[in-house]
């Protein structure tokens, strides 16, 4: 008795399902559209009618991941204390790191140059700054010795707040003993209280 015939969403989303087993075993350089489509248990040729190239199935797969990332933040509170509110949106993006060991590979430990996946990954580093931009919005006076309109410099602090998640998560795929719970309190230090404070600028100490 044959099984049920899939529709070509769902034989994507087979497919999409076995190609991220196989990137995360294999790596990006390392992982094959044969054996991606041996895994999805259909032809490589079928696999090339939905895929015609790897950096296009890597893509897809990276854009998925980018999509459940940035879908934990709609219940983020986005007003109240600004404080709070980062370091819940900080938590969020790294209890969902925690326990997605896939998406945090391909964001932020992997990064094929293909101009395909590049532009994922563009358009992801795009939205994380427009979303953390929102908070810094919420700030009604920016003490800043820069002559930026308030609106212009929370879209630059977004992008420096947004540059120091990437690095500290990156950092973070090489030192997973830290707990997550650290990770979250040092990063939002970082950002709330500003490097000066945390080296101690202003104590007179040098």
């Amino acid at each position: 008795m044959s099984g049920k015939r899939l529709s070509r969403q769902e034989r994507r989303e087979r497919i999409l399902a076995a190609a991220g087993d196989v990137f995360a075993a294999s790596g990006y350089n390392a992982a094959g559209m044969r054996e991606v489509a041996t895994a999805a248990g259909i032809s490589t040729p079928v696999l090339y009618d939905h895929f015609p190239a790897k950096a296009d199935l890597y893509a897809a797969l990276l854009e998925s991941e980018v999509d459940s990332l940035l879908a934990g933040w709609a219940d983020v509170p986005e007003s109240g204390d600004l404080e709070q509110v980062l370091r819940s949106r900080v938590d969020v993006i790294f209890a969902w790191l925690e326990t997605h060991e896939r998406g945090m590979r391909m964001i932020f430990a992997e990064t094929p140059a293909d101009p395909a996946v590049a532009e994922v990954h563009r358009r992801g580093q795009a939205r994380a700054t427009e979303r953390l931009t929102v908070v810094f919005q919420q700030a009604p006076v920016l003490a800043l010795t820069a002559n930026l309109p308030h609106a212009r410099a929370g879209e630059a602090l977004a992008e420096a707040a947004k540059s120091a998640l990437n690095a500290i998560a990156t950092w973070w795929w090489h030192n997973r003993d830290v707990p997550r719970e650290d990770v979250v309190a040092l990063t939002t230090d970082l950002l709330w209280r500003g490097l000066g404070a945390l080296v101690g600028r202003n104590d007179g100490n040098q």
